[in-house]
């Protein structure tokens, strides 16, 4: 019994310490894409943009539909917030279809990736 609570005691240390990196890390990302948003259109304190990035941590990939939900906007609203995005360098669309559009945040799989390969 001692064995296996020093066993989960020991994963759960190294959780706890790749999450506490995870936050430090996304936080950054999430403040350099701030600033390349206000570097470009820098919408209104309001706009759908700005929830958008509050909500990337937790979709790496996003559509509009998953954005309308993440973040309780309209679906115009978020649209435009997503063109901004993309414009600002923010969100890379990933393939050529009209339909079906999704995003990927620029640098977060790879953050991500970067943490569970033990990348610091």
């Amino acid at each position: 019994m001692a064995e296996w609570l020093t066993i989960f005691a020991s994963a759960a240390a190294q959780a706890a310490s790749l999450a506490a990196r995870y936050s430090v890390r996304v936080a950054a990302l999430q403040q350099a894409w701030r600033e390349r948003l206000r570097a470009g259109s820098n919408p209104r304190s309001d706009a759908a943009a700005w929830a958008i990035i509050d909500a990337l941590p937790a979709h790496p990939i996003v559509t509009v539909p998953v954005a309308v939900a993440a973040t309780r906007r309209t679906k115009p609203a978020v649209t435009t917030g997503v063109a901004e995005l993309e414009r600002a360098g923010v969100l890379r669309r990933l393939g050529d279809s009209a339909r079906n559009r999704a995003w990927e945040a620029e640098g977060l799989l790879d953050l991500i990736v970067g943490l569970e390969a033990g990348v610091d």
